[in-house]
């Protein structure tokens, strides 16, 4: 699925410099995003980074928005976000802390006790 530049652009050029595939042109002074480079910044970040830098935040809309809406990449866009978000909220939340960090919270918190009590 890839995005398409709006009659809201701006020509800020913001989504020109951010796009990491190089996919977005600019052919007689309107921006255009080549479908077959664009990749919707897969394997660079998280969400499209043309649309996460658009200051008007309607210059730059996934196709299918554009398009009418086809509900199956809709659906397809958002299974993959939200699969996304839940392997990173599971690695944050069975993230444990090691023996070094423990040691060191438990001595830090000891000498700040013994300054807050020799200072009472």
């Amino acid at each position: 699925m890839s995005h398409t530049i709006t009659e809201n652009c701006i020509n800020c050029h913001r989504c020109r410099v951010a796009c990491p595939t190089g996919a977005i042109k600019i052919r007689n002074n309107v921006f255009l995003i080549d479908a077959t480079l664009c990749n919707d910044c897969q394997g660079y970040y998280g969400t499209p980074q043309c649309a996460s830098v658009c200051p008007t935040n309607t210059g730059c809309l996934p196709s299918y928005q554009v398009t009418g809406g086809n509900k199956k990449q809709m659906a397809d866009y958002w299974d993959v976000w939200f699969n996304r978000y839940n392997n990173l909220v599971s690695k944050l939340k069975g993230k444990q802390t090691s023996p070094y960090w423990e040691q060191w919270f438990d001595v830090y918190a000891q000498e700040i006790s013994t300054l807050i009590t020799a200072n009472s």
